[in-house]
């Protein structure tokens, strides 16, 4: 491979995003993103005092970024909450390989928990918005906004059998189902 003259802060940045979803934490090195990218390591200190000040930029774009894009899309052009909430839940699953390495490295890591405690904010409150539109309670709506992300996240986890039939729709009526005596 030729080894390219130049990548930009956010070349690293998004290397550094696309590293991790495929190989974790561990696969966010200096050499590794290097080769990735087609360039020596001179130009990672060109834009990075170091590794850490990368990790930090990588949280940020995490958090921040990854966030406002998942809710944009989310939103789109759909006033229709439960529409919404079904994109929410299948960009969920396109983001899947990195946020689950983001939510494993937070365990050990107080910045990616941070980033983590950020991004689940504004997600949530995205979710319980939509659960109000729909006429819950705002009580029952953060309650359902935690049982879906905690749901989602655990289909990382515990992912469905090959070659079961898609349950996606089943689960959203399931958690959009008024309790007996908490009707909407």
């Amino acid at each position: 491979m030729t080894a390219r003259t130049k990548a930009s802060r956010r070349d690293w940045i998004e290397a550094a995003y696309g590293e991790l979803a495929r190989t974790g934490e561990r696969g966010v090195t200096i050499n590794a993103l290097a080769s990735r990218l087609g360039v020596t390591k001179g130009s990672f200190y060109w834009h990075f005092k170091d590794r850490t000040e990368l990790v930090r930029a990588l949280f940020d774009r995490w958090a921040h970024e990854r966030t406002d894009e998942m809710l944009g899309l989310a939103l789109g052009t759909t006033a229709d909450p439960r529409e919404r909430l079904r994109r929410v839940q299948a960009l969920g699953r396109e983001i899947a390989p990195v946020d689950r390495a983001m939510r494993l490295w937070a365990r050990r890591e107080p910045a990616a928990e941070e980033a983590v405690r950020h991004a689940d904010r504004a997600l949530l409150g995205h979710i319980a918005a939509c659960l109000r539109d729909l006429g819950f309670a705002p009580d029952d709506a953060r309650l359902r906004a935690q049982l879906m992300l905690r749901a989602w996240v655990g289909g990382y986890l515990v992912p469905a059998p090959p070659g079961a039939p898609d349950q996606d729709e089943r689960m959203l009526d399931l958690l959009l189902t008024p309790l007996p005596g908490h009707e909407r």
